[in-house]
């Protein structure tokens, strides 16, 4: 294939309407939003599957970000739906204090919009952060049977992960750190068309990409096959296929992202920055109405709504948490990956002295818990994670598919006789 038939194919991969939904909510005069809200997601995979991933990637991880898993989720038979946080992509911005707040609002209208009614929850890096607000909120919005949830090289705030740099930056002035947007955008206009994209600035925009000859030429972007698995190829559903296992047709499309990644807003990637950071502290990594502090104290609070929660009175008695972490992660570091586990294990041997949330006598309560797997990806780092190659991404999807019980529908239209 020419370099010019690429870029055309990268190019209408990119622009097909899947990766460029819109949604509208209305003005909602109880949270003092007299607009209505625009919101912009991804919407790829099996359109049909019933085994469907909400997920929330990076800090500068746009819903086209991920897009080179959409072979990989068809493979899977599995759908996933990715919003843009505010001010990101085409959804509209926010004040700071409202980004938290603003998502937890989106999530439910958007999956009754796409007629979703139970989902995976799934984030990367800075995502964990909004998923862990979606999980606290919406328990019952999990699959009753399994309910999954899993998190690629979770953030971890400084203090806890000891990153010497990110302990610096932290350091800055909070208008400073609110400049992040507008410092990328500089660097991708003026400096990486001479040097290229190997500045760490840039990492979390590539990071998101899947790799190319970076890696050995054994390695293969795309699964095995099985009775219900997709082909080598992802088609754009109008007649063209895109090659993942190409090195020149991934270059293309990390290129085309970055492309598509600037030419749309990106402010709301300074307001995340200042969250990540917790700059200024004032504002909470949570809802007003679900308040935590930090995710040594929102485990315990899941732990305790899943026990008394009375929407969640027909689902498992055993949820899914799983974690993929990284081999070398600059961002987390060993302390960091090693204090969210902490998080999770310490929780299940840990009891609460709150206030009940369910109306049930507790004596009527059947007991509910979590099973949590931690899993170090050897040769991977904090950016490319999430990239097929290492395989967590297949095992993620797997198990997505795994805990969703497949429908006599997908049955017939992904296995015929």
């Amino acid at each position: 294939m020419t370099s010019s038939h690429t870029a055309t194919g990268v190019l209408e991969f990119l622009c097909n309407r899947r990766f460029h939904r819109r949604f509208a909510l209305l003005p909602n005069p109880d949270t003092g939003r007299s607009k209505p809200y625009n919101v912009s997601y991804a919407d790829y995979g099996d359109s049909t599957s019933n085994a469907v991933v909400l997920f929330c990637g990076g800090l500068m991880g746009t819903r086209l970000s991920y897009s080179h898993l959409d072979q990989l989720a068809k493979a899977h038979n599995v759908r996933i739906i990715h919003p843009d946080r505010p001010g990101i992509g085409g959804s509209d911005p926010v004040e700071l204090d409202k980004r938290i707040e603003t998502w937890l609002e989106m999530v439910p209208q958007l999956l009754i919009h796409l007629n979703v009614s139970h989902v995976s929850l799934a984030s990367h890096s800075w995502g964990t952060i909004y998923i862990l607000n979606t999980l606290l909120a919406y328990p019952h919005l999990l699959h009753p049977q399994h309910p999954y949830v899993c998190y690629f090289a979770p953030w971890v705030h400084p203090a806890h992960s000891k990153v010497a740099h990110l302990q610096a930056a932290q350091m800055l002035p909070a208008p400073m750190i609110g400049k992040f947007a507008s410092l990328a955008k500089f660097i991708n206009r003026n400096v990486t068309p001479l040097a290229g994209m190997s500045g760490s600035l840039m990492h979390s925009i590539k990071g998101s990409l899947p790799l190319s000859n970076v890696l050995p030429d054994s390695v293969s972007f795309t699964p095995n096959n099985t009775c219900n698995r997709a082909s080598s190829v992802s088609s754009n559903g109008d007649g063209y296929a895109l090659d993942l296992n190409n090195p020149s047709v991934i270059d293309e499309l990390r290129k085309q992202i970055i492309t598509f990644v600037f030419a749309e807003s990106m402010d709301g990637v300074s307001g995340d920055t200042q969250l990540c950071l917790k700059k200024p502290r004032s504002i909470p990594w949570c809802s007003p109405n679900i308040p935590w502090s930090d995710i040594d104290a929102a485990v315990p609070l899941f732990s305790r709504i899943i026990n008394e929660d009375d929407r969640l009175s027909s689902h498992s008695a055993v949820w899914t948490v799983n974690v993929f972490h990284a081999e070398v992660d600059n961002m987390v570091g060993e302390k960091g990956k090693q204090w969210f586990d902490d998080c999770w294990t310490m929780a299940k041997t840990s009891t609460t002295t709150a206030p009940s949330l369910s109306s049930q006598p507790p004596q009527q309560r059947s007991r509910k818990s979590y099973e949590f797997k931690s899993q170090t990806v050897q040769n991977a780092d904090h950016d490319y994670l999430m990239d097929s190659a290492f395989g967590a991404s297949e095992t993620w999807l797997q198990r997505v598919r795994d805990a969703v019980p497949v429908s006599t529908k997908e049955n017939i239209l992904h296995c015929p006789p």
